[in-house]
């Protein structure tokens, strides 16, 4: 399972799916790769929330919405948006209203995601967006241990393991430790009140659809923000 050339590949295969680096693979692909990229998600986290951690530091010099807007921008190109439209594609999918557009519940779900990101940015700690980040691309696989039922239309989460489960636990918990140890609090919370809702949402959904994982992976980080800032953190 650690074998070094899968492990590289599968970390180019999570590259190309969740961010816009775009490297090319002359390799046939298998399943291992996938199973061992999965494991370095949470890496990949910590990367783009770094990076969103650094340009936090022009609050210093410029107005806080502008900052906001900055970040938002970064992030939206960073991750090519895959998993806002994954979001987009995911309510589209549960929520059909039988008099309006099949697109409606989808664009009004990504508003609300790009409003709430906007304003919390601004006034949440600037160490909350590592967290945030691995957070969030550690949550299919932390989730892929709740759901019970068949998981075969996921590219990702139909390969999470127990080992997967417990890097990403280990490992976004460890970097909320070192960059500021309160919000293990708002990631434990996070992880808990997550686990509750969708244990509770596998019992009445028939099918997942293959856009479920960016979905969880853009509710993980606006929840996780939303308790850091109630919280006071």
């Amino acid at each position: 399972m650690f074998d070094l050339r899968s492990i590289v590949i599968g970390m180019v295969l999570m590259l190309k799916k969740y961010t816009c680096i775009d490297i090319a693979i002359y390799a046939e692909t298998t399943d291992e790769d996938y199973k061992n990229g999965i494991l370095v998600l949470p890496l990949i986290g910590f990367a783009v929330g770094f990076v969103a951690f650094i340009i936090s530091f022009l609050k210093n010099f410029y107005d806080g919405f502008f900052v906001s807007a900055l970040i938002l921008t970064y992030y939206v190109i960073i991750t090519k948006s895959s998993n806002m439209k994954d979001a987009y594609r995911t309510l589209n999918y549960y929520i059909k209203p039988k008099t309006q557009s099949e697109q409606l519940s989808g664009l009004i779900g990504i508003t609300l995601i790009n409003l709430m990101y906007f304003s919390l940015f601004r006034i949440v700690p600037s160490t909350s967006l590592i967290v945030m980040s691995v957070a969030g691309y550690s949550s299919p696989a932390i989730l892929s241990s709740v759901i019970k039922r068949s998981k075969d239309n996921t590219s990702i989460m139909k390969h999470c393991g127990k080992a997967h489960v417990i890097v990403a636990f280990s490992i976004s918990f460890l970097i909320a430790a070192l960059f500021n140890y309160k919000l293990v609090i708002s990631l434990s919370l996070t992880y808990i009140l997550l686990g509750m809702v969708v244990s509770i949402l596998d019992d009445k959904v028939k099918l997942l659809p293959g856009s479920i994982e960016g979905t969880f992976i853009e509710v993980t980080q606006v929840l996780f923000l939303i308790i850091t800032y109630l919280l006071k953190i």
